[in-house]
């Protein structure tokens, strides 16, 4: 069981870790990269605060149910994490 979830976990990270390649370059009008930063770090920071929660409380039985619990937990938080970043930006006027 331990393998399994250990299998799991590897082509967990493998996967999100092609998909973190592709960062988007956010432009606004005139707009200096420092202000730019500092919207992203706002933005990161909300969304994170927003997804804070995710897979928090929960009681396994087994490590291998609590590993594929977390793992799909951390998948759920990026992906929400990585929404809410490009919601904010947008509504920053940003594109």
């Amino acid at each position: 069981m331990i393998f399994r979830a250990s299998i799991l976990l590897l082509v967990t990270t493998v996967l999100l870790a092609g998909c973190g390649g592709s960062k988007k370059h956010w432009a606004k009008d005139d707009t200096p990269r420092s202000e730019t930063d500092q919207a992203m770090a706002e933005c990161k920071y909300q969304a994170e605060a927003a997804t804070a929660g995710i897979g928090s409380g929960g009681h396994y039985k087994t490590y291998g149910k609590a590993i594929s619990a977390g793992v799909a937990a951390g998948v759920e938080r990026a992906m929400d994490e990585e929404d809410l970043i490009e919601d904010c930006m947008k509504a920053k006027g940003f594109k």
